[in-house]
């Protein structure tokens, strides 16, 4: 006798449990049927992914804007990254407009006021002949000519004890007069996220003449009366000075050219913006945007010569080292700013304003 059951009943139960264990799984046809379904989403997810990222890219085209003034005319320039340049010239008296692109996700605005007019010098400038002599006794007494002499082991040997020398020179002496330049206009930006349905209007502010301040640039919506950005112009060069010089070549006006108070005072407000070799507009570094004039000053263009002679102590002659003292030099030293070659070099105006809107 079998405990549990007969065997024919205990086959039975086997058969009824792996039935039951078949009905509660897939057959092969609904597998497949899964299969095809999960095969036609992978295939779509490389279109969906395609087309996120080319709206994606669409939104984010990016440009500038440009508004400033070609001598006296005002002008707009367009250009995105799809290499689209549009130039325009515009009225003076009604400045440019701008419209945002509706695909634009940022915009910063970035202006500069007009550079201020330069100063005239007063009283001209003189040139007398001069003769200068010194005696030195110690190294750390000699002036910089003197060291240019020592420097290339061309000083006389003297026989006193301790070693004097003493130092002439001898030629033409100037006092040269010289105005102060102007201040660079002021540089302002304003950053905004999207805009939509809007106008932006924006006047550049003009180059302030002899002595006088540059005007403000002014940025507007819709031409309304609240400016949204202002930049003021630079101040004016007011008063002069003088530069007393030996001169010893015709690059001796080179030390008026480089004096720091008339010497033109550049903007930083090209080089304080992304330009890149792509997009930059030449003329916009070239009219020093934003720029305080240079001050006027007196020129020197005769080819002056100064005689250098050192005496060792304890001899009788002078020694020429003029060849031995180091000159300044400079291209085109009797120019002008302006290239001109006149023996009075005028005071330049401020650089005019302008506008850039990137996005």
């Amino acid at each position: 006798m079998h405990q549990g059951g007969s065997p024919e009943r205990i086959r039975l139960g086997s058969l009824i449990a792996i039935r039951e264990t078949k009905m509660g799984g897939f057959s092969l046809a609904e597998m497949l049927v899964v299969m095809l379904i999960m095969s036609f989403l992978v295939l779509g997810v490389p279109a969906v992914h395609f087309k996120k990222t080319e709206l994606k890219t669409k939104q984010s085209l990016h440009g500038r804007f440009e508004c400033y003034y070609n001598g006296s005319t005002l002008m707009s320039n367009y250009i995105n990254e799809e290499g689209v340049r549009e130039v325009a010239t515009v009225g003076a008296a009604t400045g440019c407009t701008f419209k945002p692109p509706k695909n634009a996700v940022y915009l910063l605005v970035h202006a500069v006021g007009g550079g201020g007019g330069a100063s005239n010098y007063t009283g001209g400038k003189t040139v007398t002949p001069k003769t200068e002599s010194n005696t030195y006794s110690t190294a750390n007494d000699f002036p910089q000519w003197i060291r240019d002499v020592q420097g290339f082991g061309k000083l006389p040997v003297p026989t006193t004890t301790p070693p004097s020398y003493t130092a002439k020179r001898q030629g033409n002496y100037a006092i040269i007069r010289y105005g102060n330049a102007g201040q660079p206009g002021k540089t302002q930006s304003i950053f905004f996220p999207k805009l939509t349905n809007v106008e932006i209007t924006m006047k550049p502010g003009k180059g302030g003449a002899l002595g006088q301040p540059g005007e403000k640039t002014v940025v507007k919506f819709n031409g309304a009366d609240v400016d949204i950005l202002e930049a003021e112009g630079g101040a004016a060069g007011s008063g002069s000075g003088q530069y007393p010089m030996w001169l010893d070549g015709i690059g001796s006006i080179c030390q008026v050219k480089e004096l720091e108070g008339r010497k033109q005072n550049l903007s930083d407000f090209t080089s304080s913006m992304e330009m890149d070799k792509d997009t930059e507009i030449p003329s916009m570094i070239d009219i020093q945007t934003g720029s305080g004039g240079g001050g006027s000053y007196g020129n020197i263009k005769t080819n002056y010569s100064v005689t250098y002679t050192i005496r060792a102590g304890g001899t009788a002659s002078d020694v020429n080292v003029s060849n031995y003292v180091n000159k300044i030099t400079c291209d085109n030293p009797s120019e002008c700013d302006d290239g001109s070659t006149s023996d009075t070099c005028a005071a330049q105006s401020g650089k005019n304003g302008a506008v850039v809107i990137l996005w």
